[in-house]
């Protein structure tokens, strides 16, 4: 008589039968309680997965589907499980910046030079082509900061769940206010300029410039910077948030260049009032429109990366361009059609409208960041590498407040902000072995973050005790 199968452990399949990602059977001689962990469902995780990813081809994964381990050794409950319960107040502190490569900072240096040679740049042409005194060229400069600092700080705030080096949100910066800008400067005005020789016509050449050539060429330039950024730390590109935190700053940078070049134009046209009417229509009513742009592009990379893989972001990447580069056109289109005070209210208006729906769908992609590492950590927890009071502290806000008041109170805040700050790492490379496979390299930084995890929570027990 044929014996029957082992049935599956706990955690390994979902309610509906289909076996969980990262699922993996119990190690001989693993202690009681993860041979039999206890299963919590933290919701369909289906929208998150890569089942769909194809089995063979350029776009299928290099390695196996990635494994989750068991761990050695038996967690010991948390220590601040019935603490939280008492929490009343919540104080909230920056995060510690991740570290990064020396390739990271290479690029900061680089970049950083190529931005001041390009403002030394168009400074020189202000200088030798314009009548208006060179004293006010830092003025303009100063004032076209105004929008990048106002976009920065947006991202800075939708950064605050899983915060990015801070090098890398330069580099995004430094590549839209100096490569992008100086590339898309010179590529325009070639196109204007073959436009004129083979029409004859001022006509042709306003309309091919704004609504043909800056769209393509703009968002394309830009949209580069992303694939950088993704080359030089995939690790920290692992979704559309991510996407569209430097797809932002890339396009605030983009401005911040533009508008001083608009500005300074406006300058030498209409004195000071010229540069008023520029920045109100420009810096205020228009002040996210190439960080929309950019960032659409980088949420669809970003989103697809995360669900298809890192070969997969990349081949998305000119698809990815086309609704920024629709959004930019239609908008250097409406700005041609006329100039009265009707017309231009109701397209700012419109403006406006995108503007508050973008800002509500960064809202969207934070809550859904927070879903997946929730959903993620909720994997390790099955295998027994966290309890599930400790999913509910790392993975939600209110969890994380009062992780982290607790923690005060014990005298070991820097501590919990790390367990914090590492353990959503720790999801996100979950995230990207499903859909990159094995990769032996990121197997490696799994298990040196795991290994963090296991040092952090017996650092806050040494601190209870």
């Amino acid at each position: 008589m044929t014996q029957p199968p082992n049935p599956p452990q706990d955690g390994q399949f979902m309610p509906n039968g289909r076996p969980r990602p990262g699922a993996t059977s119990s190690a001989p001689g693993s202690p009681s309680f993860q041979s039999q962990p206890r299963f919590v469902d933290y919701g369909n995780p289906r929208s998150y997965d890569t089942s769909m990813r194809p089995a063979s081809g350029l776009t299928a994964a290099r390695y196996a589907p990635a494994q989750i381990q068991r761990p050695d050794q038996a967690q010991p409950q948390s220590a601040w499980s019935t603490q939280m319960r008492r929490v009343q107040e919540v104080s909230q502190h920056a995060t510690k910046v991740p570290a990064v490569s020396l390739l990271v900072w290479l690029a900061v240096v680089v970049l950083g030079i190529a931005l001041l040679l390009v403002l030394g740049y168009f400074f020189l042409k202000f200088v030798t082509e314009s009548s208006a005194n060179p004293v006010w060229w830092p003025v303009t400069a100063f004032i076209a900061l105004f929008s990048l600092l106002v976009i920065a700080l947006v991202m800075f705030l939708a950064d605050r769940w899983d915060p990015q080096p801070f090098p890398l949100l330069v580099v995004a910066v430094l590549w839209g206010a100096a490569i992008a800008a100086f590339a898309s400067y010179w590529i325009n005005t070639f196109n204007s300029s073959l436009t004129y020789w083979v029409t004859g016509s001022e006509a042709a050449v306003a309309f091919v410039g704004p609504v043909i050539s800056a769209p393509l060429v703009e968002e394309t330039t830009k949209g580069l910077g992303l694939l950088l950024l993704m080359i030089l730390a995939r690790r920290y590109f692992n979704g559309p948030l991510d996407g569209m935190i430097y797809g932002a700053l890339i396009g605030g940078g983009f401005a911040f260049t533009e508008n001083i070049l608009y500005y300074s134009r406006g300058l030498e046209s209409d004195g000071g009032f010229g540069v008023l009417i520029l920045f109100i229509m420009r810096g205020v009513l228009n002040i996210f429109g190439h960080a929309i742009y950019t960032s659409a592009t980088g949420v669809i990379v970003g989103f697809v990366a995360r669900k298809w893989g890192t070969v997969m972001g990349f081949l998305v990447f000119i698809p990815a361009l086309i609704p920024g580069m629709l959004l930019h056109a239609m908008w250097n289109f409406s700005a041609g059609l006329g100039n009265s005070l009707l017309f231009l209210g109701v397209m700012f208006a419109a403006e406006a409208v995108l503007s508050f729906l973008w800002l509500v769908f960064i809202g969207v992609l934070v809550w859904d960041e927070s879903r997946l590492t929730r959903i993620r950590l909720g994997d390790y927890a099955n295998q027994g590498w966290l309890t599930h009071e400790e999913v509910d502290m790392l993975a939600t806000w209110k969890g994380r407040r009062e992780g982290k008041l607790w923690a005060a109170q014990i005298g070991a805040k820097p501590v919990m902000k790390r367990f914090i700050r590492e353990s959503s790492d720790l999801a996100s490379i979950r995230q990207r072995l499903l859909a990159d496979g094995s990769n032996p390299k990121v197997v490696g930084i799994e298990a040196r973050l795991l290994s963090r995890l296991t040092s952090n929570r017996q650092e806050l027990l040494s601190h209870s005790s």
